[in-house]
């Protein structure tokens, strides 16, 4: 399976974002980009998240501490609702 990429340059040119932006967000580790002969890419896969980072600093005004904090906390709380199902599940099993 071969992964298809955007170059960050057609992707905010399209969407009309800065590429600092962008390498802030690759600087932070929020996301990876791919370098192909000096050109940075993102891979298809990420463009949801990246909507989303996009979506939270250009119309939430949200900086890119607050995305990483906001990442987080979203991990955290799908682990707790992971955690809530395997107990509900073992619940019902000590209920039979």
């Amino acid at each position: 399976m071969e992964t298809e990429f955007i170059t960050i340059t057609e992707y905010c040119i399209n969407y009309n974002i800065e590429p600092t932006f962008i390498n802030l967000l690759e600087e932070s580790g929020i996301i990876t980009l791919t370098i192909i002969n000096t050109e940075k890419y993102i891979s298809l896969a990420q463009l949801n998240e990246l909507e989303k980072y996009v979506h939270f600093h250009y119309d939430l005004q949200i900086n890119i501490e607050g995305i990483d904090a906001i990442l987080h906390l979203l991990q955290k709380v799908n682990q707790m609702q992971e955690e809530i199902r395997d107990l509900k599940k073992q619940l019902r099993l000590h209920e039979s």
